[in-house]
Order: structure tokens, then sequence, then C-alpha cells
């Protein structure tokens, strides 16, 4: 009977009589090969449900490796490919697929003096290269021409930090549910021209006030790009406000996706966003593990962390690459 990749390591480590003279002095090489018994089974799972998925696992030998949570994100989430899609197109979605399943290497951008970086045309390649109508629009000062708007967003987000990094971690533990909130609305009050967001969840009223007032009576940029799925949250809120967009000019929300897994049989999978930082006037960040809901400063425990200096153009980058691929958000 096929024992499966995870399977063998289960079955080693239960063997009580293993010790440590059991292994190599150097330790055991670390495997980073793709599994194909778990691509199979997910891809089961994806395109005919939890019955095959299980049959999949017996087949292979394969432990059952993913949470209940996990198995009813992807029957609820999974959706069908394009019917107009081509076989190169397919080709590509399952190359994707098999990146996604192996261990890739991190991508980290070093900034010289100047604030350029060292891997210039790979991050370049990344960005928008002109403003359109995808694209919330580049922040700009009276003197930027329109047309350079977007480059010149791009020029200020890699030349404005200095080179020295600097880092500040905070508690929730440290001061109550209080402090975690107050930190967030101090860091975005010192904004003067820019707030660029990313949220996985947004449904606190009174840090939409603190974005709407900056936006309209310190003329602020406001950027927020939500998580598609908890996109609802944010609408409600604001629907329930009565709120009107076209008050706020300076305010841009846009919807913005996880990964995409794509299934041999062409069924999809499109995840979430599970970062969430700030960036005032593209010079200081404060990210974390909070969202802009009442539980998180309540209930839940997290922490954010004050960047600055060299530390911030890779969440520059990072914005700018989440702004390429958002979608617009009715009503705004």
């Amino acid at each position: 009977r096929p024992q499966g990749k995870v399977r063998r390591r289960v079955q080693d480590l239960r063997i009580s009589s293993a010790s440590r003279a059991d292994f190599p002095a150097g330790g055991h090489r670390l495997d980073l090969s793709h599994n194909e018994s778990a691509r199979m089974a997910v891809d089961s799972l994806l395109s005919r449900g939890l019955k095959e998925y299980h049959q999949v696992l017996r087949a292979e030998g394969e432990v059952d490796f993913l949470s209940q949570p996990e198995k009813m994100y992807i029957m609820e989430n999974g959706r069908a490919g394009s019917a107009g899609s081509s076989r190169t197109l397919l080709k590509g979605c399952l190359e994707r697929t098999r990146n996604s399943l192996e261990i890739q290497p991190f991508l980290f951008l070093v900034f010289n003096a100047a604030g350029s970086s060292t891997s210039g045309d790979q991050v370049e390649s990344s960005l928008p290269d002109s403003q359109g109508d995808t694209l919330c629009p580049a922040p700009s000062t009276d003197s930027d021409p329109p047309a350079s708007e977007d480059q010149s967003c791009q020029r200020d987000v890699s030349s404005c930090v200095p080179v020295k990094p600097s880092l500040e971690v905070f508690f929730q533990s440290h001061g109550g549910a209080a402090s975690m909130k107050d930190l967030i609305r101090e860091f975005m009050r010192k904004a003067t021209e820019t707030l660029a967001i990313v949220m996985d969840s947004f449904s606190d009223v009174e840090l939409l006030c603190d974005l709407l007032e900056a936006s309209r009576k310190r003329n602020v940029s406001v950027y927020l790009l939500l998580d598609h799925l908890n996109l609802s949250l944010f609408l409600h809120m604001w629907q329930e406000l009565q709120l009107n967009s076209k008050n706020f000019p300076k305010l841009c929300v846009r919807s913005v996706q996880g990964q995409t897994y794509c299934a041999r049989t062409g069924r999809k999978l499109t995840g979430q966003i599970r970062e969430s930082f700030i960036i005032t006037d593209w010079t200081e960040v404060l990210t974390g593990s909070f969202s802009f809901s009442w539980l998180s400063w309540q209930v839940h425990r997290s922490l954010a962390v004050l960047l600055k200096g060299s530390a911030v153009p890779p969440f520059n980058t990072e914005f700018l690459r989440l702004n390429s691929s958002s979608q617009t958000v009715p009503g705004f």
C-alpha cells in the first residue's frame, strides 16, 4: 500500500524507540519538493467534493492535511474557469498552481542611499506603467503634470525614505484594548499627504470617520484596498451611515484578492488578503495582526509593528502591486 509524503514522516514520529542517535549527525535534509498527492486531493475537493477528496487520500496513502475551515472555504469559494479559456491559458494556470505548492524564495528589496532598488528591473516590471481606470489615482502635487502622476508616485515611493531602518513593536497586552486602537488612530493622524491602507476587514465606524476627516479637512489622499470577501462589511457600514462617496473625492476604495489556485479540471479558487498595513506619506508603516473592527480591539489579542527608514520601501512596492491588480467597488 502506498504511503504519502507526509504520512511517512508521521509514521516515523510515532515510533517511540526513535532517538537522537537514529538520525545523522547533520540532521535530515529539509525536503521542499512538491507533494503531488496533496495537489491531486485538493483538485478532487475543488472539482468533485469531499467524498472524492477522501478517496484520493486513501488511494495515495496520504494524511488528511486540510482543516475543516479550509475544506469549507475551498468548497464554498471554488468556481469554474472561463468557458473561453485556451489551452495556453490553462497551461499557465497549472504552472502557477505548481509553483504555489512549492517553496519559493522570498524577494528581499535592498535600497541604496538614493532610495533605488538593487533589483530595480524586477520591481519596476511589476509596477503599473501608467495611470488608468483600473488603479487608484496616484498622489500628486500641483506641480506634477497629470500625465506623469503614476510615474511620480513610483519615484516618490522609492526615494523619500532614509536608509537606516527603524522598528518598534507594540503588544495589545501593554495597555489594553484602547491603546492599540489609539496607536493606530494617532499614526494615521500624522499623515499630511497620503494614507495607503491594506486591510483584511474594516467595520470600525470611528476609524472610518478618522479617514474621511483626513480626506476632507486635511486634504489627505486616502487609498483603501480591502479584502474582496470581507468587502461587504465595509459597504454595509457605509450604507448604514448614509454616506455619499461623491462628497469625498480624495477617497479611493478598491477590493483586492489573494492568490488563485487552479485545478487541472479548470476549477479555480481565489484566496483572501491576510495582510494589514498602513502607510503614511510613503515614509512610515504600521503593520501587524490587527483588523479595523471592534473584535480586534476588544476581544482578540494582536500586535503592531512600526517601521521607518529602509524597512518602508518594500511595503510601498507591495501596495503598488496590490493596487495594480485591484478591482473597482460599486459606488466608489
